[in-house]
C-alpha cells in the first residue's frame, strides 16, 4: 500500500483545508441570499445565528480566512521542523481534534438548518477523512 511520508502527509494537510476554506469562500455569498426565506419570520434563534454568520460578502470571509490559513500553516510548519517533539505533538493533535469539532459543527448547522452550509462537502468528503487518516498516522 501507497504511503505517504509523515512530514509530507502533515504539509498536505494546509492544501486540504484551505481547499474547505475556498468552498466556504466561492459559495457564501450566494447561499446567504439563496436561504434567507428560511430564517427571514423565523422564531428560532439558532438558525438565525447560523444564517448571520453565513451572511458575509465572499472578500470579507476571505479576510478572516487569511486568518486562519496563517494559524493553521503555523501549527503545521512547527509540526513538521519538530516532528519528534511532545509539544508540537501536543499541539497538533490538538489543533486535529479542533478541526474535527468545526466540521462537526458544519454538519450539525446542515442538521439544524435542513439545507447544504458552506464547506459543507469539504468537510464530509475531504478534511474530516483526511485529519482522521493523519490522527491515525500520528497517534
Amino acid at each position: 500500500m501507497f504511503q505517504i511520508e509523515l512530514h509530507n502527509a502533515i504539509w498536505l494537510f494546509v492544501v486540504i483545508f484551505m481547499l474547505h476554506d475556498f468552498e466556504e469562500i466561492i459559495t457564501v455569498e450566494n447561499w446567504s441570499q439563496k436561504t434567507n426565506h428560511l430564517v427571514k419570520n423565523t422564531n428560532n434563534n439558532l438558525k438565525l445565528l447560523i444564517w448571520k454568520f453565513w451572511n458575509i460578502n465572499s472578500h470579507s470571509f476571505a479576510k478572516r480566512d487569511v486568518f486562519i490559513f496563517l494559524v493553521t500553516s503555523s501549527i503545521v510548519f512547527f509540526k513538521v521542523q519538530f516532528i519528534e517533539n511532545n509539544w508540537t505533538a501536543i499541539l497538533f493533535i490538538s489543533f486535529l481534534c479542533f478541526v474535527l469539532l468545526h466540521n462537526l459543527v458544519h454538519i450539525l448547522q446542515t442538521i439544524i438548518l435542513k439545507t447544504y452550509t458552506p464547506g459543507l462537502y469539504t468537510t464530509l468528503f475531504l478534511v474530516t477523512p483526511y485529519t482522521v487518516y493523519l490522527l491515525n498516522r500520528l497517534i
